[in-house]
């Protein structure tokens, strides 16, 4: 097998499973954090941390709530691709949804303070999405040939470039942000909670978790079940018609 062809087989196969494999990152995470920084940094890693999460996941809603149906998303089968997205976010940079994957993974990791394992992170990723992105550019490729080409040869793979904004081509569909981020959102909140826990523990401090923490932690369970409930109410409806 050729080079070409093992990176694009690499990377359809870490994009089929690319919503567990970065799961295994966690245990490093929390062996990070029991060596974590104490004290009033401690706050401002934590609230500096979230906030670049939710920043990933802002800019995840931009590019989902904008991209026409029959593009890969969440999709974990194959690669899809029915249009070519051009415009909004995408006349920005080629893969804005990995871009946000790496804010929201590298706010659980600013929040250990540890730089060694923040590099360790940022390297990882590099490597891991390199070949995601690879197979992804190599699908588009073949299927829109030209027109491919011209795009990319102007717009950055992960960097923006916010001169090139254009204007989205559709509207903004809240329906597709609630049906495909809540999951995603409520991660992020789940991911520091837990952290917030363990490093308490870990310090023996009590109670581990502040009713503040507690309340948050509830309403965010009770928010994932009602609107997964939701996607699957709509899911069963559609599927009677």
């Amino acid at each position: 097998m050729s080079l070409n062809r093992e990176f694009e087989s690499t990377g359809n196969w870490l994009f089929k499973y690319r919503s567990f494999l970065p799961l295994f990152i966690i245990p490093f995470l929390f062996y990070l954090l029991s060596n974590s920084i104490s004290g009033e940094l401690e706050c401002i890693l934590l609230y500096s941390g979230i906030i670049i999460s939710f920043l990933g996941e802002a800019i995840r809603i931009f590019t989902v709530a904008y991209t026409p149906a029959g593009t890969s998303g969440r999709n974990t089968k194959q690669q899809l691709a029915d249009t070519l997205n051009t415009t909004g976010i995408y006349s920005l940079l080629r893969h804005p949804l990995y871009l946000g994957n790496f804010f929201m993974f590298l706010g659980p990791f600013i929040f250990t303070g540890n730089i060694l394992g923040i590099s360790i992170f940022i390297l990882i990723f590099c490597l891991y999405y390199e070949r995601i992105m690879y197979a992804e550019e190599a699908f588009l490729i073949r299927k829109f040939e030209n027109e491919y080409s011209e795009w990319a040869s102007d717009t950055p793979a992960f960097i923006p470039k916010i001169s090139a904004y254009l204007p989205a081509n559709s509207k903004f569909s809240f329906q597709k942000v609630i049906e495909r981020e809540y999951s995603g959102l409520c991660a992020v909140i789940v991911i520091f909670t837990l952290m917030v826990g363990f490093r308490n523990f870990n310090a023996n401090i009590h109670p581990i978790l502040s009713d503040s923490w507690k309340l948050l932690f509830s309403l965010n369970a009770l928010l994932y079940i009602l609107l997964r409930s939701l996607k699957k109410i709509r899911r069963y409806k559609l599927s009677k018609r």
